[in-house]
């Protein structure tokens, strides 16, 4: 049983931050929350040595590329129409 734990966590730590955690931002990165998901990770990679980010960094990144994508396009297309 611990083997099945340990592959469906290795599974989870790889998987995509969806479009509602990004819209719901406030709860999961609220100070209670991060503490669980903190208490966590140092746990998994204390057992395991996996080491899982945390979801607010990813989603900070993520929002950070997109805001990079639409200013890249938006400029590219301002740019063609000289």
């Amino acid at each position: 049983m611990k083997p099945f734990f340990l592959l469906a966590l290795i599974l989870l730590s790889g998987c995509a931050v969806s479009e509602d955690m990004i819209e719901n931002k406030a709860l999961y990165c609220s100070g209670i929350y991060q503490g669980i998901r903190a208490v966590g990770r140092v746990a998994t990679e204390v057992t395991t040595g996996i080491s899982i980010p945390d979801v607010c960094d990813t989603i900070d990144e993520i929002v950070a590329e997109e805001t990079a994508d639409a200013t890249t396009k938006s400029g590219a297309e301002s740019g063609s129409d000289n």
